[in-house]
């Protein structure tokens, strides 16, 4: 057998892993001598399947699949029972309809080797990694990417499939509330009845305020209709559009930075869940806002045990204000928070007269920031830097030697565990590593790591 082509359907493969995108794991032999290992979408270890090759990584010896089949019940000992109704491996919730202890045993997992590949002593990870926290809300942010349907003229909103520029629709979430599922019904359909060409759309973000959805239309020129006969009223509380901007990555279709040309219909900001100064939609929150009140509860009470109404709490890489809020309900008096996109900062300075905002990036202000905390400078930290994690940062909150508590967010994995190795290695020990699930149906998971300096 030579190496399948894209398309080709592989029958009878035995899945007995699985990887970190959530996708099953069987080898194929493609000659005597030769194995390909094969990634299959919608597959569980324990699973017997049937699959149609999506794309081969000759050099690596890996090709990606997609089940063939239905999902669910009876589709291996790993399928429970699914609430979407799509009957077919979702690119952006692969373990959607698969046992919920496997899967949180699954994150742990990926948590403890990333921390002893990072070079944590296994003694500190054993004794201090904890079990999976499920967070279990529906999401309040959702991104779409939109294109053209097969006949050309009907949009589909959904998630490209790993690896490749293959859209699969994704409208009817299981995972988002029946008013997201409406809202985005709605906007299809008054895109389509109003003839507006894929071309020009790349994407839609809608957001859960306290007071209703709203949503973004980012495309890559001028709404060609009213943006007004777009706007579903009794849907929406108000729609946007937005025109990517030349200078942004193809990539950054969704969360990339765009011109504010397009204009306004009703308003696109409202309250965060959770209460807060009013934000816009596509500001920073975390997808499962359920799991996030815990997460923020939880590392502000570790930071504030001793912090008195003297003391300074820092508040770094700090998005609309969720952990400055909580710092505040927890006793804090005087909190620095710093954030570098500018509608956040905004948010951040209207929250509370106890809260100062610092607009900048992290790693360009910190020095700053530190030197002008008086009072013997911060006692406790909250940090919650993007994917790549705090890089120089982490040494340089190591020498503020006046911090006594710190909780690290980490949304990669990888980079968390480098991170915490780093502030170990600055002086920090780990009193807790706790992975929380707020990725419902990805192989993605959030870690916070509680650390002290005694």
């Amino acid at each position: 057998m030579t190496l399948p082509g894209p398309g080709e359907v592989l029958r009878g493969l035995v899945v007995d892993t699985i990887d970190d995108e959530g996708r099953g794991r069987a080898m194929v032999k493609t000659a005597p001598d030769t194995i390909l290992e094969v990634a299959i979408r919608g597959a569980m270890p324990g699973d017997v399947v049937d699959v149609a090759v999506e794309r081969v990584f000759a050099v690596r010896g890996l090709a990606q699949a997609r089940r063939l089949g239905p999902l669910g019940v009876g589709a291996g000992p790993l399928h429970v029972a699914r609430r979407c109704a799509h009957n077919g491996p979702c690119p952006a919730c692969p373990l959607h309809g698969v046992d919920e202890g496997f899967v949180q045993s699954l994150k742990r997992s990926r948590v403890e080797r990333a921390l002893l590949d990072a070079g944590v002593p296994r003694d500190v990870v054993m004794a201090t990694l904890q079990d999976t926290v499920y967070g279990g809300g529906s999401r309040q942010k959702v991104k779409l990417v939109i294109a053209a349907g097969d006949d050309g003229a009907s949009l589909v909103f959904g998630h490209y499939v790993p690896h490749s520029h293959v859209l699969v629709e994704a409208g009817g979430c299981a995972l988002a509330d029946d008013g997201m599922q409406r809202a985005v019904a709605l906007l299809r359909e008054r895109l389509q009845t109003a003839g507006v060409p894929a071309a020009v759309l790349r994407a839609v973000v809608l957001r859960r305020f306290e007071e209703g959805i709203a949503a973004i239309l980012v495309a890559v020129g001028p709404c060609p209709v009213s943006l007004a006969s777009l706007w579903p009223t009794d849907a929406l509380l108000g729609l946007g559009w937005r025109v990517q901007s030349s200078t942004a990555s193809d990539n950054a279709i969704v969360g990339g930075t765009v011109d504010d040309d397009g204009g306004v219909v009703g308003v696109v900001a409202g309250t965060p869940l959770g209460g807060g100064a009013p934000v816009v939609v596509d500001s920073f929150c975390q997808a499962d806002s359920a799991g996030a009140a815990w997460l923020v509860d939880k590392a502000c009470a570790h930071v504030m045990e001793g912090i008195g109404p003297r003391d300074v709490v820092l508040d770094l890489y700090a998005g609309a204000g969720a952990f400055a809020r909580g710092l505040l309900a927890r006793g804090a008096r005087q909190v620095v928070a710093v954030e570098s996109f500018p509608a956040s900062v905004e948010a951040l300075g209207r929250l509370s007269p106890l809260v100062r905002a610092v607009g900048g990036r992290v790693e360009d202000v910190i020095d700053g920031v530190l030197d002008d905390v008086v009072r013997g400078g911060p006692r406790g930290a909250v940090v919650d830097p993007p994917r790549k994690g705090l890089g120089p940062v982490a040494a340089r909150l190591g020498r503020a030697e006046s911090l006594t508590g710190l909780a690290l967010v980490s949304c990669d994995v990888d980079a968390g565990a480098k991170d915490a190795k780093a502030l170990m290695d600055a002086g920090f020990v780990i009193d807790a590593v706790i992975p929380v699930d707020l990725f419902r149906g990805s192989a993605e998971v959030e870690v916070l790591t509680l650390l002290s300096r005694r």
